[in-house]
């Protein structure tokens, strides 16, 4: 008797922990994703590695920033579903180690036509506060920050160039750094609007706003969260777990009864 108790604890202890251990890989998957230039053979590009991610935040390191423009490293999210005609509001904070670092966003298609674009220049020691709106002319799928080495001189961004009055240039391309980009939120503005709203912090040195846009593509500017396709992985994982739970009693029961 305590060993047929025994065997259908067993069976339930093993069940759980299959169970957490497939649930848990399952909402485990990457949000964001990267490339570097030199680690893909190009050798204008950035050398460095994504070090680092959560759902909003990802930190960057590069041992080389490179000279093959802000293309030559890239961190980005290609996931999403984004409305044509629907403002949305992007807000994050984003920082770099060791050098002033020209950095630009993207919101693209899946053809990676420009839908909105804003350049944003990074000083050491301060932590950049991006927070702007924006409306989209068509559907979009996916936001990219160009990180590599800059230096306004390239003839396939000089539409980019376009949207700032200063010319991107990040000083030498022997440079390294590691930037940080953190709180990051993309969502419908009337979302963001409706969220309780909490009393900013004083900014200190160490902070700075961007409360104009350098320039865009599409009007306007604001805060956000995501708004990604639906994975139906977890689902899966769950309901595989599930049979096998069943699968592992009913074994027990048989050997018991056998």
């Amino acid at each position: 008797m305590r060993k047929s108790i025994l065997k259908r604890v067993s069976a339930v202890v093993a069940t759980v922990a299959l169970t957490v251990a497939m649930t848990s890989s399952a909402f485990a998957a990457d949000r964001w994703t990267s490339y570097f230039g030199q680690n893909q053979g190009w050798y204008e590009g950035a050398i460095g590695e994504l070090t680092a991610q959560t759902e909003d935040s990802w930190t960057a390191k590069m041992d080389l920033i490179g000279w093959g423009g802000v293309w030559g490293a890239q961190v980005k999210d290609e996931n999403l579903s984004l409305k044509k005609g629907v403002e949305y509001s992007l807000s994050f904070s984003l920082s770099t180690k060791d050098v002033n670092k020209w950095v630009f966003v993207k919101v693209a298609n899946d053809k990676d036509d420009l839908l909105y674009g804003d350049w944003i220049q990074l000083k050491v020691g301060k932590k950049t506060n991006y927070d702007k709106k924006f409306t989209l002319k068509e559907d979009a799928t996916k936001i990219v920050f160009g990180i590599g080495g800059e230096f306004g001189d390239r003839v396939d961004e000089e539409d980019m160039y376009k949207l700032t009055s200063g010319k991107p240039d990040d000083g030498d391309s022997t440079y390294a750094t590691t930037l940080t980009l953190q709180k990051f939120s993309l969502k419908e503005a009337k979302e963001a609007a409706a969220e309780p709203k909490t009393e900013a912090p004083v900014n200190d040195d160490d902070d700075e706003d961007v409360t104009e846009a350098a320039s865009q593509v599409a009007p306007t500017t604001t805060t956000t969260t995501p708004v990604q396709t639906g994975d139906a992985t977890p689902i899966a994982c769950a309901a595989v777990a599930i049979v096998a739970a069943a699968a592992v009693v009913v074994f027990s029961r048989k050997r018991e009864d056998a």
